[in-house]
């Protein structure tokens, strides 16, 4: 009877715990399927980019340069800053000096006092007299002969503001005077922007340029007119030009680098020095100061660089 007695008691015992086992490996089970599952995904798509005016304030409460406004519809997610960056040009950067080489601009290089003009007559429809022009310290502003639309109850009158040394356009200014680009852009953007108070009126004013390939002049020329204003197809997408609004002087720099930064998405990142081979400043582009060339026509006027065929003609 006792040995009974002990076999039932191991029995119950024995089936006690396995039914405790099994609840455990169900509840595992159950904490397993309960987990999400990893899986691997692609990338979520990038979202379109709306074109809009990104308002980007500073970064840094000791650099005081205002609000500034860029029409641009690359950068909104603010991936890079002007704001105390070193974007900034340095202060100690020398502006270059270009003789004009005669490229269908004559009006434009009288009234930007090019040397090789000064002595020449004047080829503009509107005259050159004094009167018409606001002279710079590296640069000119004189009025355009078209007006903005759009300015509400804004002057319509435009201005357009040209550096004294000719660059065609701003892939040349880029390619041709690396070191100082920027910092003549300041000045250009600084004093279009003192000369339109003057001239047009008060609040804030729209800057723009257009990209190399639709430039109407072939002498880099920037456009100032009332801040809600179009002129010329711009404001339009970055492949069109580059707009900014500019509501003091303070905002002279940040738009310079913005303008830049501009520039090298369309045309490639400025080099240290001048290049000497298409390789380096790519096809398309006339040379300047007696340097090669890597546009079409250079074959005509026999300074093509070395690489043109190869690179330029393959």
């Amino acid at each position: 009877m006792g040995r009974c007695c002990q076999t039932c008691a191991f029995v119950s015992i024995t089936l006690v715990g396995a039914a405790l086992l099994m609840r455990a490996a169900r509840f595992q089970d159950s904490q397993v399927s309960a987990a999400p599952v990893q899986r691997q995904f692609l990338p979520a798509p990038e979202l379109e980019r709306v074109q809009g005016v990104i308002d980007v304030r500073p970064l840094q409460p000791r650099q005081q340069h205002g609000q500034v406004q860029v029409v641009d519809d690359v950068d909104d997610s603010h991936s890079w800053h002007w704001q105390g960056s070193s974007r900034y040009a340095p202060s100690t950067a020398s502006v270059c000096y270009y003789d004009y080489e005669g490229f269908a601009a004559d009006c434009f290089c009288k009234l930007a006092n090019n040397k090789v003009c000064r002595s020449k007559s004047c080829a503009c429809s509107q005259g050159c007299s004094s009167s018409l022009t606001w002279r710079h310290k590296s640069s000119t502003t004189f009025k355009n002969i078209k007006y903005a639309t759009g300015c509400q109850k804004e002057d319509s009158t435009a201005l357009l503001t040209v550096p004294e040394s000719f660059f065609a356009d701003i892939r040349h200014l880029k390619t041709w005077c690396p070191q100082g680009a920027q910092k003549l852009l300041a000045e250009m953007f600084r004093a279009s922007f003192q000369t339109f108070r003057e001239v047009v009126g008060e609040g804030p004013a729209r800057q723009c340029m257009h990209a190399a390939q639709l430039v109407s002049v072939p002498w880099l020329h920037l456009h100032t007119l009332c801040a809600d204003g179009h002129i010329d197809g711009l404001p339009g997408s970055p492949t069109m030009g580059w707009c900014g609004t500019m509501h003091s002087s303070h905002d002279a720099e940040p738009l310079a680098a913005s303008a830049m930064l501009w520039a090298e998405r369309l045309y490639g990142v400025r080099s240290q020095s001048l290049p000497s081979s298409c390789s380096e400043m790519g096809c398309g582009i006339a040379g300047i100061g007696g340097r090669c060339s890597c546009k079409s026509d250079c074959q005509v006027h026999t300074n093509c660089c070395d690489d043109f065929s190869s690179i330029c003609r393959p």
